[in-house]
């Protein structure tokens, strides 16, 4: 699992009081609250996805049942066009031929989770104007 959002947090958190074992990768552990990082059940690979090699990234994924995708763009002229502007892509790209190389006989589950240009209408997110007008 990659842990870029807080969508990303949250299902750490119920996967973690579901008993099941959580492997993610982070580039920063300030982004991993601190009652997360003591958990018996959780891996914590401190990394960039693309700075990865690819034997490197199969061996993450290697028997995992699932792996979820959890990155995403900051919504900013620069987060959405500035480096690296194919995050998403080349990282789902490289998780899914991580998957197919190890080959496991058990079917692995790919989830990608993207929140950009969406926003909470329960909660009445604001929408700044930039954003607004990015995402038109």
């Amino acid at each position: 699992m990659l842990l870029e959002q807080a969508a990303g947090r949250l299902l750490v958190e119920q996967l973690l009081n579901r008993g099941q074992r959580v492997k993610v990768i982070v580039r920063s552990l300030d982004k991993l609250p601190e009652a997360l990082r003591n958990e018996d059940c959780l891996t914590v690979i401190r990394a960039s996805i693309l700075e990865l090699s690819d034997v490197e990234l199969s061996q993450n994924v290697s028997g995992c049942s699932a792996v979820a995708s959890c990155l995403g763009h900051n919504l900013s002229f620069k987060g959405i066009y500035g480096h690296p502007h194919r995050l998403v892509t080349e990282a789902t790209q490289r998780l899914c031929n991580a998957i197919k190389a190890n080959k496991s006989e058990e079917s692995t589950k790919f989830v990608l989770m993207n929140t950009a240009g969406n926003c909470n209408r329960d909660r009445h997110e604001p929408i700044s104007f930039g954003v607004g007008d990015v995402l038109g």
